[in-house]
């Protein structure tokens, strides 16, 4: 009973961690990203996102493998790799373009503002994806 509790939690911290990721980025897009504070705290956004949903796929993953379902812990294992590479990939090109675009860059300005909407589309993705295959198994 207690394991079944603890990939249930696990699983709606992550689904939840996904939700705030995608809900707490989607506003920042009316930010015009021309100020030093702008980028920033999108920067910040996305850190602390990365890095929560990195945690709780993790502990997804163990909860998963405790209740002897391998193929969904290695699935949720992927996933919290992914936000690692997503957190290390993101942030570096974020904090390149942060350099030149408070300069007044307009195309640096514009590839930070793309760079923040592929973020938001690729949580959104992996929250459909979570979504959709926790519908397709019985916890």
């Amino acid at each position: 009973m207690l394991l079944k509790a603890f990939v249930l939690i696990s699983t709606v911290l992550l689904l939840m961690s996904l939700g705030f990721s995608v809900l707490g980025s989607t506003p920042l897009l009316i930010l015009k990203h021309d100020v030093a504070m702008d980028s920033r705290v999108i920067r910040q956004v996305f850190h602390y996102c990365y890095r929560l949903i990195a945690v709780m796929a993790t502990a997804a993953t163990i909860a998963f493998a405790l209740a002897g379902r391998p193929l969904l812990s290695v699935c949720l294992g992927c996933m919290a790799v992914l936000a690692l590479v997503l957190h290390h990939v993101m942030l570096t090109r974020m904090d390149v373009l942060r350099t030149t675009m408070h300069d007044g860059d307009t195309t640096a300005i514009s590839r930070f503002r793309k760079l923040h909407v592929t973020g938001i589309a690729l949580n959104l993705s992996q929250l459909g994806a979570l979504t959709w295959g926790m519908t397709q198994v019985a916890l």
